[in-house]
């Protein structure tokens, strides 16, 4: 039986606890703050695999002790792309295993697929714009949201007449606005709105729980027992 530590015992950790234990699961730890590393610190150290959705200001400390006792991790806390490297670099350092992604919906990592697909078809008709729109639940602490960038990066792979994103600003014309909304209980909505003075085409995807995510994540983790590496979750999803 796999034994699995939760690392942010929040929304989602209660999600994937629920996930866990239907998959026949070992919960060893359910990890929250530093009272919890103290009291379960001995029983996180006998994992197998670690799943951590915190929040960007833990999610660091919490990558770091997985690498530093050897467990591999499954990571979905987004915000944390500006040390991304440096950790990546930790975690080969320390010969770890991990998986990390914005979205562990296999919906949404279809949307980035077929988004890389629009980029290119558009990237020849430049008489369209594109912007991407966001919402999100009031308490979500990034913006804009990991999906939100991650969809952008897709893009600007493709698309050769924009150089970057934007957060709320759409005065360069080289560069892809996108506009975050936080408000109530919005699991997460993404669009992305091509547009010219004829016509729109719109894409989106809609959660419509936080149980897609938990689902995703945990089958990561049921994966990287048996995968070491590191490796995005939007390059293993088909397999997992």
């Amino acid at each position: 039986m796999i034994k699995v530590s939760i690392l942010g015992y929040g929304k989602m950790g209660k999600e994937i606890e629920k996930v866990v234990i239907r998959e026949g699961m070992n919960i060893v730890a359910k990890i929250d703050n530093e009272d919890d590393w103290k009291a379960q610190n001995e029983a996180f150290l006998g994992s197998d695999v670690a799943i951590e959705f915190s929040t960007p200001g833990t999610v660091v400390k919490n990558l770091s002790r997985c690498f530093n006792a050897g467990i591999p991790v499954v990571c979905g806390t987004t915000g944390w792309t500006n040390v991304e490297k440096d950790m990546l670099d930790q975690c080969a350092r320390t010969s770890n295993a991990m998986v990390y992604g914005s979205n562990f919906s296999i919906g949404a990592n279809m949307f980035f697929k077929i988004n890389e697909m629009m980029a290119q078809l558009m990237n020849n008709q430049e008489q369209y714009d594109v912007m991407i729109e966001e919402t999100h639940h009031a308490t979500k602490k990034d913006a804009p949201s990991g999906t939100a960038i991650t969809i952008a990066n897709i893009i600007l792979n493709q698309l050769d007449r924009k150089k970057e994103w934007t957060l709320e600003d759409d005065s360069d014309a080289a560069s892809i606005n996108i506009v975050a909304h936080r408000f109530g209980e919005e699991t997460g909505t993404h669009a992305v709105r091509y547009q010219s003075d004829d016509d729109c085409i719109i894409l989106c995807h809609k959660a419509y729980n936080r149980a897609i995510f938990a689902q995703g994540a945990v089958r990561a983790a049921r994966w990287l027992v048996k995968n070491k590496g590191i490796h995005q979750f939007q390059d293993i999803f088909l397999q997992v």
